[in-house]
């Protein structure tokens, strides 16, 4: 039965909840609800896990991790993550390619990582970056606050006439704010602050509070964390939402692939976030950039390091730094919705590098754009206002919510699901996979048996994930077992035996040749037993990243 499912809006937390009930309840040989946490406030951080439970339980197979919405307002991302789970889970029996990944793999899904914050942005005009948890002080400051003040549900801008202020209106579109050139003189001038209220003395020139909701839950994690890095809390994994997230990656090894999704910008981020290129090893960043082009093919977004990229800055503390640097997981996060590319605006260069017609030119595509897809929905015009403290101001600028920072309601919010969809199945798709082939039995003696099996890697991957896993010994080895049941005994070789790692397909794309050519991807692993005529053997091989396989044979 299909699960009920809307794209016309954003899903507050009970929505969320019981889709995700219904999901379980409706495919109960395929999913399973879990809590992986509490937020802030209290609230349960749901986990829905999804595998065929018919072809093994969900420990015994390579994984992927998928969240969203561990920013308050990004909640695109919690949209893509519930289509996910709508299609794996309806789609099984039909898609050929999703058949496949629930009878292989197992996909562990948090639709909503923030749902303090995501209930807190949906319910009221607040924008807030993370945790509803005020830091780094309880009180807040004095200065402008953000604030609704006319009453429309939104926090826009207002511009206030000053004749020394920086901006002016573009001749071409007069909703289009532009800096004022080094020799402007004699025109209509304004500054710019979000719509708000000041609080404390109403001094000139009028300065903005910070805001109480200093945390950044994804500044957080342990990789390169550094106190300086605003928004990073007293310590790494100080908030809850983030232990429970790097407490359920430790207690899942079968994590071979990590997909987090945030907005906006239409932009694949992956490690490093603080380091360059050249400090990664040189096969895990052919692993991440072959991955990356998948992503691109699919999505039309650039895959790029998040050290250097989009939002211009180095970044510490980050999830997708800690899971490959800590855990040798290879991760990406999918800035969600790019208005900016759908309009044709110059994504080449920061906003910041660009000349004040270069950036006029920017707004003017982005505006023509939503007038001509969204009827002009996308933007309020410039309305009088007489603020309490300010005067006669003017309210207006671009819808922040449904608009700016996510995709809109509707066909582009359906859009931005269907395409990531594909790409997190083709992530997923490059886990590694192991396989037990090839099983021989030869009598050597009344009752003495020689067992021969190969063990293949049929995956992208090797089976210990990427290079840094593999040299920190991350990753635990293959291991390959043979049981009698009581029936015999192993008098040649070890009843388990540990045959290292399997290379996978990656290897031989990326040139790493062993001796002849060819790759490391499958091994021969012989004993020889005692045991009488119909005796059932079972051979077993664990991958923790390549799954579980077992193969049976009886003594004859």
């Amino acid at each position: 039965m299909p699960i009920p499912f809307s794209f016309d809006h954003f899903y507050q937390y009970d929505e969320i909840l019981a889709f995700l009930k219904q999901a379980a309840g409706e495919y109960p040989g395929f999913a399973d609800l879990s809590v992986v946490g509490k937020s802030y406030e209290g609230r349960d951080i749901w986990c829905i896990t999804i595998t065929n439970k018919a072809t093994g339980p969900h420990n015994e197979k390579p994984a992927m991790y998928i969240d969203g919405n561990i920013h308050a307002g990004e909640v695109t991302g919690s949209h893509v993550a519930m289509y996910t789970i709508k299609q794996l889970l309806e789609t099984y029996g039909t898609d050929p390619q999703v058949t496949h990944l629930l009878d292989t793999r197992t996909f562990y899904i948090i639709p909503r990582v923030n749902p303090d914050g995501a209930e807190l942005y949906l319910t009221t005009p607040t924008m807030l970056r993370s945790s509803v948890r005020p830091y780094p002080e309880e009180e807040e400051k004095d200065g402008l606050r953000a604030e609704d003040m006319d009453g429309d549900g939104m926090i826009l801008q207002m511009r206030v006439q000053d004749p020394s202020g920086p901006w002016k209106v573009s001749e071409k579109d007069a909703r289009v704010m532009m800096l004022r050139s080094p020799d402007d003189m004699g025109g209509k001038y304004y500054r710019i602050y979000p719509e708000g209220r000041i609080h404390g003395d109403e001094e000139r020139p009028v300065k903005i509070a910070p805001t109480k909701y200093g945390l950044d839950i994804n500044r957080n994690f342990p990789a390169n964390w550094v106190l300086s890095q605003g928004g990073a809390g007293p310590y790494p994994l100080s908030e809850p939402e983030t232990r429970a997230l790097a407490e359920f990656v430790l207690a899942h090894p079968n994590i071979g692939a990590f997909q987090a999704y945030h907005t906006t910008g239409g932009v694949i981020y992956r490690a490093f976030c603080s380091k360059p290129d050249d400090k990664m090893i040189p096969a895990d960043l052919a692993l991440f950039k072959a991955i990356g082009r998948r992503g691109e093919e699919i999505l039309g977004y650039e895959c790029m390091p998040a050290s250097h990229g989009g939002l211009g800055a180095v970044r510490a503390g980050i999830f997708i730094d800690w899971v490959y640097e800590h855990r040798g997981i290879v991760g990406y996060t999918t800035e969600l919705w790019d208005m900016m590319g759908r309009a044709g605006a110059d994504k080449k260069k920061e906003s910041s590098e660009k000349t004040p017609k270069e950036q006029e030119e920017d707004q003017i595509k982005q505006l023509k754009w939503q007038d001509e897809n969204l009827g002009g929905k996308g933007f309020v015009n410039w309305t009088p206002f007489n603020h309490p403290q300010l005067g006669q101001v003017e309210l207006g600028g671009w819808v922040p919510k449904t608009v700016r920072q996510n995709a809109p309601p509707g066909k582009f919010l359906e859009e931005e699901c269907q395409k990531n969809y594909k790409f997190t199945n083709a992530h997923a798709l490059a886990t590694p996979l192991i396989a037990v082939e090839g099983v021989s039995v030869t009598k050597v003696a009344e009752n003495v048996w020689k067992l021969g099996v190969f063990v293949k890697n049929d995956g992208y991957m090797g089976t210990y994930g990427t290079q840094i896993a593999l040299q920190a010994k991350i990753v635990k080895p293959l291991k390959v077992s043979v049981c009698l049941g009581g029936a015999g005994e192993v008098v040649g070789g070890k009843a388990e035996q540990e045959i290292g790692h399997l290379d996978g397909r990656v290897a031989a794309s990326a040139g790493w040749y062993g001796p002849g050519g060819t790759t490391n991807h499958e091994k021969k692993v012989e004993w020889t037993v005692r045991a009488p005529v119909g005796t059932k053997v079972t051979i077993e091989a664990v991958s923790e990243r390549g799954g579980t396989k077992r193969a049976e044979v009886v003594l004859q």
